[in-house]
């Protein structure tokens, strides 16, 4: 990598291992050079210390997200001069990006050669920019890597039915998503279509078992159901769908694995049961009794997920709940008015089926020393009963 405090060689950068011919972009001088190369120290900074998220501001220092917490970089207090300086930068050197005068809220790819690809996100605020850009790693995340149970992998492999991905903003479900395609294009048994349909491109997928089509909504498609409606005119054999929360679109993922194709889905809800409700009531409501059926045919998996901070401050671990269609499952699920037993119904199952609660989880991560104690409390389903089970393991 370049030093930082050297200028940047704008025709020689280093480009990522992982970007497309569209990305592999240069930095042009469009903006104020001296604003150009402040950004690149602030993002190489970042980088270097581990960060997965820089805040830059007018009026305010430049922030850096590292196991989690924000800490500020050694970094003057920002200008509205500088800030609008360095979006012109960023925005002269993406693809698809708006005008300058057109920009209120913004999110998109972009690429820094030598640096690292990002999701940045620009906004108007006191009548200046602010940027927040998200760092997406070269390396093509692994389920190993991210924690992920190996009964989700096992899922990901089937010929046709649902997954889901679920949990709330920020906790990591576009690796989990980016994960299970790489994969799926690892270790699928047979050559496979797969159609990724994303609100952003970030990881950067290449054949190997598989053939992978990745769209963007707002550029290759104009929504996640039209892109779905498309990818089964497209001969594919999974569709992977960055946003499951519209009954448009659940009632789209019914019809699909009902025709043979494998379904993963991401989805906002905190858990299992949460997630199997917001599935529930995006179908007709003349359609639930059926949909009981039909679920406990294509259902596959549910996996929510949370990210926790390490107990020796270095990173964030992921604690996971893990919904498989198992006897027990189909049994509560095919009653409408159990469907608050499901939890208990993961906990029962752990032992021979490999489902599990996120009480039970965080239990492991503690008794491994991976979080704390007093962190796990806070996120435990029932603290109480937490607390019982775990007593006398404080660290």
């Amino acid at each position: 990598m370049k030093s930082a405090l050297q200028a940047p060689d704008y025709e020689k950068s280093s480009q990522l291992s992982n970007a497309s011919t569209s990305d592999e972009r240069r930095f042009r001088p469009a903006a104020a050079p001296a604003e150009v190369e402040q950004l690149r120290q602030f993002l190489v900074e970042a980088i270097e210390r581990g960060a997965t998220d820089i805040h830059v501001r007018a009026g305010d220092l430049v922030y850096a997200r590292v196991g989690g917490q924000l800490i500020p970089l050694k970094t003057p207090q920002l200008t509205a001069v500088s800030t609008l300086e360095m979006v012109t930068h960023i925005l002269g050197t993406s693809s698809s990006a708006p005008l300058i005068d057109d920009v209120r809220d913004y999110s998109g790819p972009w690429s820094a050669p030598g640096i690292a690809r990002f999701r940045v996100s620009i906004l108007r605020q006191r009548s200046s920019f602010a940027i927040v850009l998200r760092v997406i790693p070269d390396v093509l995340p692994s389920l190993a890597t991210l924690g992920i149970p190996p009964q989700i992998g096992a899922a990901a492999l089937n010929e046709f039915g649902l997954i889901f991905v679920t949990g709330v903003p920020g906790s990591g479900r576009g690796n989990t998503m980016a994960a299970l395609i790489h994969h799926l294009n690892t270790f699928s048994p047979r050559r496979r279509h797969i159609v990724s349909i994303e609100q952003a491109i970030e990881f950067l997928h290449k054949n190997d078992k598989c053939a992978i089509t990745q769209r963007e909504v707002g550029i290759d498609t104009d929504s996640f159901a039209d892109g779905m409606r498309a990818a089964l005119e497209q001969d594919a054999d999974v569709i992977v769908v960055g946003e499951m929360n519209e009954p448009e679109i659940i009632e789209l993922a019914v019809r699909a694995a009902e025709a043979g194709r494998l379904i993963i889905g991401k989805m906002s809800t905190p858990d299992a049961t949460s997630a199997l409700r917001l599935f529930f009531a995006g179908l007709p409501s003349d359609q639930q009794d059926a949909a009981r059926l039909h679920v406990t045919e294509m259902l596959r998996a549910i996996m929510a997920q949370r990210l926790l901070p390490r107990a020796d401050g270095q990173g964030r671990v992921l604690a996971a709940e893990c919904l498989l269609m198992t006897p027990l499952v189909r049994d509560v699920l095919g009653d409408p008015g159990r469907l608050s037993e499901i939890r208990q119904s993961l906990a029962d199952g752990r032992a021979e089926y490999g489902t599990q609660t996120f009480d039970q989880n965080l239990a492991d991560l503690v008794i491994s020393g991976q979080v704390s104690f007093e962190v796990a409390l806070t996120l435990a389903t029932n603290s109480l009963d937490f607390e019982l089970q775990l007593r006398g393991l404080r660290r």
